[in-house]
This record gives C-alpha cells, sequence and structure tokens, in this order.
C-alpha cells in the first residue's frame, strides 16, 4: 500500500506568499495491507506544514514520522523543515528518524538549523544520483542534478515492487526524461508552476510537463507546485487534457487530496 497526502499544492512566491494554494508538502506513507507497519516520510515541508500535518482528516502525525526528505532548499520546500524536525522528535527529546536533503541544506547558509539536525540520528547528504538510502522497507534514490538555483534532485521511491518518482523544481534540459525513464516509475509526480509564457526561470511549464510524462510513461501521474498561471487555466481541466491526448491517468492535485497509489495503478492495469 502506498498513498501520497498532499499537505500544498502551490508554488511561486506569490501563491505561497498569499497562501492561495498551501504549502507543506507530501506526505508519504508505504506499508501493508495487512495492518503492519507503515512508513512515512514527509517531502518538502515548506510554510504551514506542521499545522497542514496536525489538522488534515485524518491527522498527519509527526511523532510518527520515520524521515524528512527536502529536495532542495528554497523557502517553499523547506519552510517548516525546522518544525517538523522538532515535533518528529518531541523537541529532541525522543531522538529518532532520518533526513534526506542536498548538502547547502546541511551547510554554509543552511536551512536545517544545526542544532535541530543533533535530533535526528541518520543523515543522508544527497548527491546526483545516489542511493538507495534505505528507510526502513523503502529504497530512496535521487535523480540528476536538477538545474535550479541551488542544489536539487528529485526522488524515487520503491517499495514492493512499485515506484514512486518526484520531479521537482528545475529548467528543462536534455536528458531530464531519460533519467526518470531510467527508474521505470509507476507514477509521476511532476511540479509544474508554470503554464506558457516567455519568463527566463529554471522552472518547467505545462508543455515541457506534457513531453516528460509522454516520454517517462509511468502508470499515473500527478501535477503539483502551481504558480497564479497554472491556477489560472484550471489545472483538473489540463489534468484531462493530457489524459486524453496520452492515454494514461493524470489528476492535478489539490490541497488536503491523498493518491492512493496502488489502487491507482491497480486500476491502470485492469
Amino acid at each position: 500500500m502506498i498513498s501520497v497526502r498532499f499537505l500544498g499544492t502551490g508554488g511561486a512566491r506569490f501563491v505561497v506568499a498569499r497562501q492561495i494554494r498551501a504549502s507543506g508538502g507530501m506526505w508519504f506513507r508505504f506499508g501493508s495491507e495487512q495492518g503492519g507497519a507503515v512508513t512515512q516520510i514527509h517531502v518538502d515541508p515548506g510554510p504551514g506544514a506542521l499545522v497542514r500535518a496536525l489538522s488534515s482528516v485524518p491527522p498527519c502525525e509527526p511523532r510518527e514520522l520515520d524521515a524528512i526528505a527536502l529536495s532542495h532548499k528554497h523557502l517553499d520546500h523547506s519552510g517548516d523543515v525546522n518544525a517538523m524536525i522538532e515535533a518528529m522528535t518531541q523537541g529532541g527529546w525522543r531522538k529518532r528518524g532520518a533526513l534526506l536533503a542536498p548538502r547547502d541544506a546541511f551547510e554554509g547558509e543552511p536551512v536545517i538549523f544545526p542544532y535541530a539536525a543533533r535530533f535526528v540520528p541518520t543523515h543522508h547528504v544527497l548527491e546526483e544520483r545516489s542511493g538507495p538510502y534505505l528507510i526502513n522497507d523503502v529504497e530512496v534514490r535521487t535523480s540528476v542534478r536538477h538545474h535550479h538555483g541551488v542544489e536539487t534532485y528529485g526522488f524515487n521511491f520503491t517499495h514492493a515492487g512499485t515506484t514512486v518518482s518526484y520531479l521537482p523544481c528545475g529548467r528543462y534540459f536534455d536528458g531530464l526524461i531519460d533519467d526518470y525513464r531510467s527508474h521505470a516509475p509507476d507514477a509521476l509526480i511532476i511540479n509544474v508552476l508554470r503554464y506558457r509564457d516567455s519568463m527566463d526561470v529554471d522552472h518547467i511549464t505545462f508543455d515541457q510537463a506534457r513531453d516528460v510524462i509522454a516520454g517517462v510513461r509511468p502508470r499515473v501521474a500527478v501535477l503539483t507546485h502551481f504558480g497564479t498561471k497554472m491556477l489560472e487555466r484550471d489545472p483538473p481541466k489540463l489534468a484531462r487534457e493530457l489524459e486524453d491526448e496520452l492515454g494514461l491517468k493524470v489528476f492535478a492535485a489539490y490541497d488536503g487530496w491523498t493518491l492512493d497509489v496502488s489502487t491507482e495503478i491497480a486500476a491502470a492495469l485492469a
């Protein structure tokens, strides 16, 4: 069983600053359908992540987290990382869990405060195409380094033969599709900040996301991390257009939504 709770689907400074969409990141659960142990990983806890986690229904309980992972250190992906570390470790009194983040999130001008980092016994300093890092029964591998303003990597999570890939922020470049396709993801979550404009920024557009999804060919694709232009264009409508065009299941995530990865993959195979 794999599920992803979207605690926030907003991207870009204006959307996050106004909280037009929330910015709490994603809460992954990997576990047994027979009621066994569940591995929980919080990915990219941006501003408001702790409040979103505890106020969701049912709540995402930080004390049960096994790891916190940052794709990169920009504020909309890391603003609540120290609050989540404190919550995961009960203020540092219960040292536990793992941190996965690029080196520049730990060093230089770190977003993970050194005092908070000491509460977590396991640190995985991410590098390009590295791993597997083991979080219980989940294998985590990184992508090629993204073309972005800070050190940025995507994640490929594999559990019980199923792989979910997360393609975070960054500029489109040759080799991006090949790298993600090499992991053969069953589900691909992709940040689509921009729609279709001429601004020269390090984010892929909707048209480029179409090319990535068509090239990687997951069974299920999810669009998220929307800027204002994407929101104006109605992400669910765009997802339906991609679904019709590409012949695979495409969702537009929304705040508080839970993607039942296992169920959707099974439906795609039926």
